[in-house]
């Protein structure tokens, strides 16, 4: 049976190419069936793991509203914006979980976009330095977490999430300057999104590192 080499699914037939993303197709090609690809629904593991990501999806935002009481920051409600960050991710995967190969860029770009809404809107109604102290931080840290866990629910391939999973370990890093220079008076969630950010940083350049560079000499042309 032939087998899509981008998504990863059977195709039955004797097709010239996926009909679900004109990719190339590898393997033994049968002379009659259907034509469309043989998609496994999601297995119990899947559904449970996908429980696990909603339940921590919950408790992070609990736990932001619970610190944003305890430790008010002139009346601001800083963990709204937390929310409406995870929720927006979790409205991209529901959207286009059919087109999974575009989840790490969409994360990616909302990860940005967000950010710097967050930080403006804090500049511009005094810089009580809720966003630089709860909000980012937070959110590059799950965006790390969201990255890697959907990598490895949907198999992506290194190529497809290692560019933007970098990116945003590197951005992470700077979180520790944050703490160094004093910027930031709630020093926990800065630390915590350096600590993820060495992490993947370290697991990229230790057990991906040829596949980062290729896929960053592809895309800057090099």
């Amino acid at each position: 049976m032939l087998v899509c080499n981008k998504c990863n699914v059977k195709v039955a037939g004797n097709p010239q190419r996926c009909p679900l993303c004109q990719g190339d197709l590898t393997g033994i090609a049968e002379p009659e069936g259907n034509v469309f690809p043989l998609i496994q629904p999601p297995s119990g593991s899947f559904k449970r793991l996908l429980s696990f990501i909603a339940f921590g999806t919950i408790a992070v935002a609990a736990i932001s509203v619970a610190v944003n009481i305890a430790l008010p920051v002139s009346g601001i409600l800083w963990s709204l914006f937390i929310i409406a960050g995870l929720a927006s991710l979790w409205l991209s995967f529901l959207v286009i979980n059919r087109q999974w190969w575009d989840i790490p860029k969409i994360i990616f770009r909302q990860l940005m976009i967000i950010s710097l809404l967050v930080l403006l809107w804090d500049f511009f109604n005094g810089f009580y330095k809720w966003s630089l102290n709860f909000v980012i931080p937070i959110l590059f840290s799950c965006s790390m977490v969201a990255l890697a866990v959907f990598a490895k629910v949907r198999r992506l391939k290194v190529e497809d999430y290692c560019l933007f999973l970098g990116f945003i370990s590197v951005i992470s890093i700077f979180s520790l300057l944050l703490v160094i220079f004093h910027v930031v008076t709630i020093i926990y969630p800065a630390l915590v999104c350096f600590t993820l950010s060495i992490i993947s940083l370290a697991f990229l350049l230790l057990f991906e590192g040829k596949s980062l560079w290729q896929e960053l000499q592809r895309r800057m042309h090099l």
